[in-house]
């Protein structure tokens, strides 16, 4: 079990889990891992959370509007607060998930 900043339980799923920590299926997570030579997204840019969620457009259909930079940490608080924005999330690394191998560069 996993709480916010206001004290209150929350229980996360595997995929929101994933997505807080960056660990895999990120092409960012294998490439620290020496798993991968890459840690590029197939479209080029770093494959970490925050790009499939904002900015990729492979996972154009789960996209949650990008902050400015400045608001970056406070933005992962309120996705992971907002019901519809962590269904996105779920549903965004199942589908990384089954596409692996179209989702990240070899």
């Amino acid at each position: 079990m996993l709480k916010t900043g206001h004290l209150k339980p929350v229980f996360w799923t595997r995929e929101e889990i994933l997505f807080v920590t960056g660990h895999c299926p990120f092409p960012t997570f294998l490439n620290h891992l020496h798993l991968s030579d890459s840690d590029s997204c197939v479209c080029g840019e770093v494959g970490d959370p925050f790009h499939y969620a904002t900015s990729c457009p492979l996972t154009l259909s789960w996209r949650i509007r990008k902050p400015p930079t400045s608001l970056e940490s406070l933005w992962c608080q309120r996705v992971l607060e907002n019901p519809n924005s962590r269904k996105k999330i779920i549903n965004m690394i199942k589908i990384i998930i089954d596409n692996e191998n179209i989702i990240r560069l070899e």
